[in-house]
């Protein structure tokens, strides 16, 4: 079998899914480290969090707009790299507003990846649902991660306390 620009496309985007996805549920198992350090409640983190996902649902419309006007792989390449300095400025936040900004502005970031994913992968697959399926495999893969990370991170910052 030889391989084929369609599989890389496939394996970028679905690297770029784990990414995104890994960025975002990392946060989830520092929440108790972040409250302690601002000082703050669960309703708080709770309410970053809530706008995390919101703006990551509420980015898939406009990130076909995008698509259609700079084409998929821009849009991608985009969620990705600012998905990146979202997650980077997040973690060096120095009050509880600009961390909670930034997790909104991290949930809109990765949210212009996965619809713009699916639809390039609709470009260069017949067998749709085997593509997307695939796809898929990087979320599933980035919640296992995403944790371990987190946990990793408590560890870390334990040790370093």
């Amino acid at each position: 079998m030889r391989w084929e620009y369609r599989n890389t496309v496939l394996v970028l985007c679905t690297l770029a899914f784990f990414a995104t996805m890994v960025a975002r549920l990392v946060i989830s198992p520092v929440v108790p480290a972040i409250e302690t350090e601002f000082g703050v409640t669960s309703a708080i983190t709770g309410a970053a969090l809530t706008g995390l996902w919101m703006a990551y649902a509420l980015a898939q419309f406009p990130s076909g707009i995008l698509a259609d006007r700079y084409g998929e792989r821009s849009v991608i390449l985009a969620a990705v790299g600012l998905t990146a300095v979202a997650s980077g400025l997040l973690a060096l936040s120095p009050s509880i507003w600009t961390f909670l900004v930034l997790t909104v502005c991290l949930g809109a970031v990765a949210g212009l990846h996965y619809s713009v994913a699916t639809t390039l992968l609709t470009k260069e697959f017949d067998d749709i649902g085997t593509a997307i399926g695939k796809l898929q495999t990087g979320q599933v893969q980035a919640y296992a991660t995403g944790i371990a990370f987190g946990v990793l991170a408590i560890i870390l910052a334990l040790l370093l306390a």
